[in-house]
């Protein structure tokens, strides 16, 4: 597939990698949207936490614009044959970021051919939601893709706008009963108040494990191998990435926290956690979120990144009471070999091998 799909460039673009630094800041610089996962900074964090390298791409299309494709590689023994992604699961978005903010179906299409070139055992990448119709027209059709939904408020207009107009009559009510409730929000943004996202994080896997079925010892381990302690270290210590931790307190005890990544144009929620009990009866995690979006929308964001959930899900019946609205978009796999295809055709015999025990059972 790889050569059929680099078959489609009419002429190999001028790439570097990893991607100058300068250049980076500058495109970033020049796109009003562009996301806080799509900088080096970004890119430092995943490597510094995961097995990964920084294999960054800046391409120059034919009309001289300039693009980074913010991309990892997985260290191996093989170096040629590293899975690659823009960007891993856990780190959000990475896609295409353009010149002066734009990304066109022909950036795309050059991006995808050149990767097929490479010797990259698989290459997953996971675009803004927000350009989600200008990567499924240019992305082949035989390209594996898994359908996604992401979810986004604008902030244009100002957050008194947001307020009156956005936010659904009910989610205003919850964040005053809150603010009735005596529940105070602290902000930080040098790292003081990861242990405290760390503790509530623990309660909520427990939340999780129970909600889900799973034994605890299994969550926990998962929770550890997806999540470890040291990723919040890492970016919220970090003074580029932007991060901000929010906590809410009441009488001096942490009910609820989440954390918010900043860029210049925009703003994302990346992680929450709880101590169910006693934040959702006072509605916590709503003036969390009335915080984070008043602080972005002052601070010139345009819109405020949710993040994923299940259509039709309570989380995304959460975050649409904030008038966040839904962007359904795919993520796709380049591969050398037909991975995704062998993978799933693993699950279904292993479904049929458990279908056939509990028939002998």
């Amino acid at each position: 597939m790889n050569t059929e799909l680099a078959g489609r460039a009419t002429r190999a673009p001028a790439v570097t990698s990893p991607v100058p630094v300068g250049a980076w800041h500058e495109i970033f610089a020049s796109a009003p949207r562009a996301l806080p996962t799509q900088t080096p900074a970004w890119i430092r964090c995943v490597c510094a936490v995961d097995d990964y390298d920084d294999a960054s791409r800046l391409y120059e299309s034919a009309d001289g614009r300039r693009l980074v494709l913010p991309l990892v590689r997985r260290r191996t023994f093989v170096p040629a044959l590293s899975p690659h992604a823009a960007l891993p699961v856990g780190w959000g978005p990475g896609g295409l970021l353009g010149e002066g903010g734009t990304v066109r179906p022909e950036d795309v299409r050059m991006v995808v051919a050149d990767l097929a070139r490479r010797a990259a055992l698989t290459v997953r990448l996971r675009p803004d939601p927000a350009e989600a119709e200008v990567w499924e027209t240019a992305v082949p059709a035989r390209v594996p893709r898994e359908r996604r939904m992401a979810q986004t408020l604008s902030l244009e207009g100002g957050f008194d706008a947001v307020w009156r107009t956005r936010f659904h009559r009910d989610a205003r009510n919850r964040v005053r009963r809150a603010e009735r409730a005596g529940l105070t929000v602290e902000r930080d943004n040098i790292g003081r108040l990861v242990p405290v996202f760390h503790r509530l994080y623990a309660m909520s896997v427990v939340r999780w494990a129970r909600r889900d079925g799973d034994p605890l010892a299994l969550a926990r381990w998962r929770a550890a191998h997806r999540e470890p302690q040291r990723k919040l270290r890492t970016v919220a210590a970090a003074a580029d990435t932007g991060c901000r931790i929010y906590v809410a307190f009441r009488l001096g005890r942490p009910l609820a926290a989440i954390v918010v990544l900043f860029a210049p144009g925009t703003a994302a929620y990346w992680r929450g956690a709880m101590d169910e009990e006693l934040a959702g009866p006072v509605y916590a995690t709503y003036l969390l979120h009335r915080t984070a979006i008043e602080d972005a929308a002052n601070a010139g964001c345009v819109a405020y990144h949710m993040g994923e959930s299940a259509p039709g899900s309570s989380l995304a019946l959460f975050k649409s009471r904030f008038g966040a609205v839904e962007q359904h978009y795919a993520t796709y796999r380049i591969e050398l070999a037909p991975v995704t295809r062998l993978h799933g055709a693993a699950l279904r015999s292993v479904q049929v091998v458990r279908g056939i025990g509990r028939r002998w059972r």
